[in-house]
């Protein structure tokens, strides 16, 4: 039964490790097949199989992970975000390759906005205007957390990083994404790749799937860690009910040491594989 993890993040957009330690990592769990979902940013790591070291104990061959092109893109609808996961069965198209580094350098012009409304001294890199990076409300938070420091270089414990996410869900210190959810879906249906809405609030599916589907939505990202029964139950009939697959993720950032203890697998990681081959 292959165990895939559909979701997780490197230091191109706000995880912890690189790509390339996030691989070495998932070929050590035992995971089956990866994609790294970087917000807003083509992959840095070729697709294909990767080959394992032989088992320490028999010395008999591992089999190889599979690698999958991915990317999570963020679009706006009703005056809410959320997070669109694509995916290629090969190599991510030239063009939708170069439209997610046109999200990347979105994110990069609205950090520099909200650094210079919040009268923070950061502003994007280089790399992040080019769209090669991605910057998320985790490096604003960094920035206004390092404006709060004590002079001894600890954190202020009257500034916690509750305090930024408040900040920072204010639309008008980081303004909506000024892409529509409903365009990021048919773009991305129109390069090929399969779609699935990322860790979808249970009320705001039910609400919104129909106008989803109707541009091209494939699947719900039903299977999570630490997520409560009713909504992971609740997404399930949502999806069967709307014929729409389920993906899962660990949505692993690098700040815990359990990348690997979870996996999306049977029917539902069977069903997925198919449709991505076909």
């Amino acid at each position: 039964m292959a165990r895939l993890d559909l979701h997780c993040h490197s230091t191109s957009s706000d995880g912890r490790y690189p790509a390339a330690e996030v691989l070495a990592r998932a070929l050590a769990s035992g995971l089956d097949v990866l994609s790294l979902t970087d917000h807003d940013l083509p992959p840095v790591l070729p697709p294909g199989l990767v080959a394992r070291p032989p088992n320490l104990k028999t010395g008999a061959p591992e089999a190889p992970l599979r690698l999958i092109h991915g990317v999570e893109v963020t679009g706006a609808h009703d005056g809410r975000e959320y997070h669109l996961l694509v995916y290629f069965p090969g190599e991510m198209p030239a063009e939708f390759i170069e439209f997610c580094k046109s999200r990347a350098r979105f994110r990069a012009a609205r950090f520099d906005y909200t650094c210079e409304r919040l009268e923070l001294p950061d502003r994007a890199a280089p790399e992040a205007h080019a769209g090669e990076r991605a910057l998320t409300r985790h490096h604003l938070a960094a920035a206004l957390q390092k404006k709060h420091m004590l002079p001894s270089g600890e954190p202020s414990p009257e500034f916690t990083w509750q305090n930024a996410y408040d900040l920072l869900r204010d639309p008008r210190n980081v303004p909506l994404c000024d892409l529509s959810f409903v365009d990021a879906i048919r773009v991305a249906r129109d390069a090929g790749g399969q779609t699935s809405w990322a860790h979808p609030p249970l009320n705001d599916a039910q609400r919104h799937v129909e106008t989803f589907i109707a541009a091209g939505l494939q699947a719900l990202e039903g299977v999570r860690p630490r997520t409560d029964k009713p909504t992971k139950n609740g997404l399930k009939r949502l999806a069967t009910r709307h014929k729409l697959m389920v993906t899962g993720g660990s949505d692993w950032h690098g700040w815990t040491d359990d990348f690997g203890h979870f996996s999306l697998a049977g029917e539902h990681s069977d069903r997925w594989l198919a449709a991505l081959d076909a």
